[in-house]
């Protein structure tokens, strides 16, 4: 049996002192893995606020969870609504594979993820956008995979390095399909940095990628039970959790 748990925003924090988040759960056909301890290593938010204590994994998937996000794009404000749909056969080149179905609204466009949950890490298998009318205008393949969060317990350190290569096939409406190698240098910034957002104050796994081809970068700061909190990268894109809320299960699924 599926329930909800609690949608947590900065208001509800407010009268949070210790408490932990939203369930973690599995989500239809688990999403493996064991759940770890949260919380923080006695730091505090500059304000002197205290993080939230929390636990689970550090992207959890379950169907039902719900993340909500203000972003700025190159000086451009929107909401970004992110959606855990269902748990299926990602299908293509990866069928046979199961997968969460993930969308997230992208101003006026929507874009699809299919996720695969393994017990070490997240990986990213399959995109599809589409516009205002529902037409798709993109898709893109990654081949073996393009990595979400690692969470396998040498990449769980501060400092810790690693590289990691994948194909992405991409077609479009408007370009000629193409398919691309793309390499990128990972670095574990911070197993547990205090980060402010508008959802509370939390303590946060910071995971950096950069691009070997062209140096661009992105870093991304994930909370167990929680999920990404915060984006920012090297072209002047911003993201930061307002509201979510995440879904579980019983032990009997």
């Amino acid at each position: 049996m599926r329930f909800l748990a609690t949608s947590v925003s900065l208001a509800a924090l407010a009268a949070i002192t210790g408490a932990g988040c939203g369930g973690s759960g599995s989500g239809s056909g688990g999403s493996g893995g064991s759940s770890g301890s949260g919380g923080t290593s006695g730091s505090l938010a500059a304000d002197g606020a205290v993080p939230l204590v929390t636990s689970g994994r550090y992207q959890p998937l379950a169907v039902g969870s719900t993340w909500v996000y203000n972003v700025t794009d190159t000086g451009v404000a929107y909401t970004k609504n992110s959606a855990v749909e269902s748990f299926e056969d990602i299908g293509g080149i990866a069928a046979g594979t199961m997968g969460y179905k993930v969308s997230e609204t992208i101003k006026t466009s929507v874009q699809l993820t299919w996720y695969e949950s393994t017990a070490s890490d997240v990986r990213r298998h399959h995109d599809q956008q589409t516009d205002a009318s529902g037409v798709m205008t993109s898709e893109d393949w990654y081949t073996p995979y393009d990595l979400r969060v690692d969470e396998s317990s040498d990449h769980l350190t501060a400092g810790a390095a690693w590289t990691l290569s994948y194909m992405d096939a991409h077609t479009s409406a408007s370009k000629p399909a193409s398919t691309k190698s793309i390499t990128e240098n990972w670095t574990t910034g911070a197993v547990n940095e205090v980060v402010t957002v508008p959802a509370g104050t939390f303590s946060a796994l910071k995971i950096t990628r950069t691009n070997t081809a062209d140096g661009t970068a992105k870093s991304q700061w994930f909370v167990q039970g929680v999920g990404k909190i915060r984006e920012s990268n090297t072209t002047g894109h911003l993201e930061e959790l307002q509201s979510y809320t995440i879904a579980t299960t019983n032990s009997g699924g």
